[in-house]
């Protein structure tokens, strides 16, 4: 064997023995980051699991309010809420949900269009937000209300108002975009 030969054999098992070293170390440090990391599927779900917990926390007493049937109060007590946490779609959810039960048609669709814009997750179905089905059913409900009070006052900016969240929501339903 020439010295070209031994240098050649020795630089193979260099590599041979390199390629081995890193597909160790890498199998060794996939199986450690695996444990470590979890899957993006479901930190969303844990994150939307949080979501509820906080929304079920902060509004606990609104809800057992407008369950009994004591909406007077559940309204006083939803706007100071609201007051303090105005950025949280769920606030806009609750109120729409009152505004209906109330039978304030044009303002339960402006809550429901208020709490979609702030979180577009509740017209999303692939999540457990989705109260897309719920917004439909006020739509459906509300429109030959709303049809005959545009047809007597053609000009109300609220009636008109009311059309145009309705229109937004059933464009953000169906998977369109604002």
């Amino acid at each position: 064997m020439d010295w070209f030969q031994r240098i050649v054999l020795t630089a193979l098992v260099v590599v041979i023995g390199a390629t081995g070293w890193m597909l160790i170390d890498h199998e060794l440090h996939a199986k450690s980051s695996a444990a470590h990391t979890t899957d993006p599927a479901m930190k969303l779900q844990q994150h939307y699991a949080e979501l509820q917990r906080k929304n079920a926390r902060i509004f606990a007493k609104i809800i057992a309010l407008k369950e009994s049937g004591k909406y007077d109060a559940a309204m006083n007590r939803l706007k100071t809420l609201m007051a303090k946490h105005g950025d949280n779609a769920y606030g806009y959810v609750l109120l729409a949900r009152l505004e209906y039960a109330q039978g304030s048609l044009t303002n339960a669709l402006h809550a429901y269009r208020k709490a979609v814009e702030l979180d577009p997750d509740y017209v999303d179905k692939t999540t457990p937000l989705f109260i897309g089905t719920e917004i439909m059913d006020v739509i459906t409900k509300s429109r030959g209300k709303i049809n005959r009070e545009r047809k007597l006052k053609p000009g109300d900016p609220k009636i008109r108002a009311a059309v145009n969240d309705i229109y937004y929501l059933q464009r953000r339903i169906a998977g369109g975009c604002e």
